[in-house]
């Protein structure tokens, strides 16, 4: 197997940046990627990738939100890892893997159950707008839409999420 392997000079600053960089978002970034890739370690080798992508990046010096950028390099990260899969399965998120409680914060089962039903790109919105509590410029930042998109985005998928309740409970009874 090939390895690309590149050698970069890193300044006292970068490094400093760099450290500052993945103490404030690390986790955040594994729970979004985790969220939206719904695998565990496919989240922890997303989360490196996205790292590393960062670091590497010739734009970081022209960075105003370094949270939003974090989040777009996931968001078109986690997205082409979903592309490249052949068959995507979702798995709830309590079946397979036992995750610590301090790795991932306690999420409703509920939640989980409705993620597990939408599309990745639904998800996002979800996981941003309501798990990250991002606001809509945020949100629109991220995913290279208006802020209006973004919020008509999400009203659309609020009301699927509310077909999935509807349907889940009528089910259930």
């Amino acid at each position: 197997m090939y390895t690309n392997i590149t050698h970069y000079k890193v300044t006292e600053s970068d490094e400093v940046w760099m450290e500052d960089l993945l103490e404030k978002y690390h986790r955040k970034i594994f729970r979004y990627c985790y969220h939206i890739l719904r695998d565990i370690h496919d989240a922890e080798d997303a989360t490196q990738e996205v790292f590393m992508k960062a670091f590497k990046s010739s734009s970081k010096t022209k960075i105003t939100n370094s949270n939003a950028w974090l989040y777009k390099i996931a968001y078109n990260h986690c997205l082409n890892k979903l592309k490249r899969k052949s068959i995507v399965t979702f798995l709830p998120f309590n079946e397979g893997y036992k995750i610590a409680e301090e790795s991932i914060d306690n999420i409703n089962f509920e939640l989980n159950f409705i993620i597990s039903k939408l599309k990745p790109k639904e998800r996002t919105l979800i996981v941003l707008r309501i798990i990250e509590d991002k606001d809509y410029a945020d949100i629109a930042s991220i995913l290279g839409i208006s802020q209006q998109t973004a919020r008509k985005r999400f009203e659309r998928v609020k009301e699927k999420i509310q077909k999935i309740i509807e349907r889940r409970n009528n089910d259930g009874q």
